[in-house]
């Protein structure tokens, strides 16, 4: 059984953020020309929230499957002077220099929160208004469960996004930049990359035609798998992830292993992509000014891709450089909700239903140990800690 404290810290962390990030999404309006803009985004809340969320989130300890893995790289390189396995340069590095500092590895996570909090509120700063559906989203999609495991690679999912507004307003230098940083802390930064040529047009353009493809592609998705492995296999091989393909069975037990209870969610997810699609067309007129379109493509073509690969473990964590888009659009889409002026009542109805069956959601999560992801442990509440590497075997 969970320990309470843990629903308890969840739910402050989530509440603190949600009431802290609201005078970021304040609209003013000029009277003098009718622009809207958002003056106060940057503010001490949002630094503030980085910096809870660092501490909290950065002080756990063997909280999150993952935490092992990281922790055994850190203490073999400080025992041995050697990194005990081959990971990006950008991540080596930072454990090399903290090492050099001698400070705890406990800073390792503290640190990589802060980046990834950084890189959540800039690629946000484009649309301040939808940031507390986002922040809502965040949680109860599990998406900061997932950012706590594999945590180097929604790093380079928060750059990649941000990297993705800057390519939008053609700011290619620092474009370029963020892919550096992001590719240095995963390689699959690449995958981020090779889907810009998403952006050019749109590609959804009729909401009867999605819908179509989402229930053919729900029905046929195993036997379209196949398919896919075949295909995407040189690729996988390329960025030295040839391992997963070649150990299918494996990756299918460890699959099952982390869907238990997964069918809601997938119900739960059906409904919402539908919904969406159904008022695409009200969503890209009513956002287009904020290139709404050029990230529906991303999130139109993850969706697609989660029926086909979720049953696979490598193949779904590649496509979560599209499929993490679901959480930019379901913020619009709920912001749109609760926010329209035609058959009020029935889309609050949806909303409200939707948002109580995901906290529900959430709160299972945390119930079900998701991801090791509870009970959350205080790396200086604990009293020992772990000091030498326990020479895993399987990491």
């Amino acid at each position: 059984m969970v320990e309470p404290e843990t629903y308890i810290l969840y739910t402050l962390l989530m509440g603190s953020m949600l009431l802290f990030s609201l005078p970021s999404a304040k609209a003013v309006v000029n009277e003098r020309t009718g622009l809207i803009t958002f003056p106060h985004y940057w503010g001490p809340n949002l630094v503030g929230l980085i910096i809870l969320y660092s501490f909290i989130i950065g002080c756990r300890y063997y909280v999150g499957i993952d935490y092992k893995v990281y922790v055994e790289i850190f203490l073999e390189l400080k025992e041995t002077g050697i990194v005990p396995r081959e990971i990006e340069f950008g991540y080596e590095l930072l454990n090399v220099f903290l090492n050099y500092l001698n400070v705890h590895f406990t800073f390792i996570f503290i640190i990589m929160a802060f980046f990834q909090m950084f890189f959540f509120y800039k690629a946000l700063e484009k649309f301040p208004f939808i940031l507390p559906w986002f922040t809502f989203f965040f949680f109860v999609s599990l998406m900061m469960f997932s950012s706590m495991n594999i945590m180097r690679q929604s790093l380079a999912w928060f750059v990649f996004f941000y990297a993705l507004n800057l390519a939008i307003e053609k700011k290619w230098g620092w474009v370029l930049v963020c892919i550096f940083f992001g590719y240095s802390f995963h390689k699959t930064m690449v995958i981020g990359v090779l889907t810009y040529p998403l952006l050019f047009t749109d590609i959804a353009k009729n909401k009867y035609v999605q819908i179509g493809i989402l229930l053919v592609v729900t029905a046929l998705a195993s036997s379209i798998l196949t398919i896919v492995l075949a295909a995407v296999s040189p690729l996988v091989n390329l960025m030295g992830y040839g391992y997963y393909i070649d150990n299918l069975d494996y990756m299918y037990e460890i699959t099952a292993e982390g869907k238990v209870g997964a069918g809601t969610a997938n119900a739960l997810f059906f409904v919402v992509d539908i919904a969406i699609m159904w008022y695409s067309p009200e969503l890209k007129e009513n956002f287009k000014k904020y290139d709404f379109y050029k990230y529906y493509n991303l999130y139109f073509v993850g969706a697609i891709l989660d029926r086909i690969v979720s049953d696979n473990f490598i193949m779904a964590r590649t496509n979560d450089y599209l499929l993490n888009f679901r959480v930019v659009i379901m913020s619009f889409f709920f912001y749109f909700l609760f926010n329209t002026q035609t058959q009020k009542v029935v889309k609050r109805i949806f909303g409200y239903t939707i948002s109580f069956i995901m906290v529900a959601f959430f709160y299972k999560a945390i119930y079900n140990r998701a991801a090791d992801n509870s009970p959350f442990r205080f790396v200086f509440m604990e009293d020992r800690l772990q000091t030498r590497p326990q020479k895993l075997s399987d990491y």
